[in-house]
């Protein structure tokens, strides 16, 4: 009776180390939130492919606020290709446009990201590990033939 209190006690630990460790994931502050910086090439990476335009079509759709000239689009396009210097009229453009930039990548992007299907897979396979542990410790002993449980006594001397 004792061991059975003893491994109780355990696996209800386990089971609330699992919980805390899992949400104290869930509730860590989101990748480029606002105490990030923001970067501009993951940026421009993340808009290229939601919308199939490329980086100078990027620069071009984000001239247009600021109505910059055709050949200064071209010349800070040539510096960024360079030294991958990021002129403001873009950084203005991905500033205002973070948000919606990120629904619509994490739209694109895989399931695995969704903190929901996250936790629900954390939880069977906690179901399935608990209830491997349970089978194998207290219901397979029990179930056993004499013959089989006296073999089980059995090991190195």
């Amino acid at each position: 009776m004792l061991n059975l209190t003893i491994n109780a006690i355990g696996a209800i630990g386990a089971v609330m180390l699992v919980w805390c460790l899992i949400r104290h994931n869930l509730r860590k502050t989101p990748q480029n939130s606002q105490t990030d910086p923001i970067s501009m090439d993951n940026y421009l990476q993340k808009i290229t492919l939601v919308t199939g335009l490329s980086v100078y079509d990027t620069f071009c759709t984000s001239a247009e606020d600021w109505r910059v000239s055709a050949d200064i689009i071209d010349q800070d396009f040539r510096r960024y290709l360079s030294s991958q210097s990021v002129p403001f009229y873009v950084k203005d453009f991905v500033r205002k446009s973070q948000k919606h930039i990120d629904e619509l990548y994490i739209g694109n992007g895989s399931n695995f990201t969704d903190k929901s299907v996250l936790l629900f897979y954390s939880f069977l396979a906690l179901l399935f590990w608990g209830g491997s542990v349970f089978l194998s410790l207290y219901v397979l002993p029990n179930i056993l033939p004499v013959e089989i449980q006296g073999m089980q006594m059995l090991g190195p001397a």
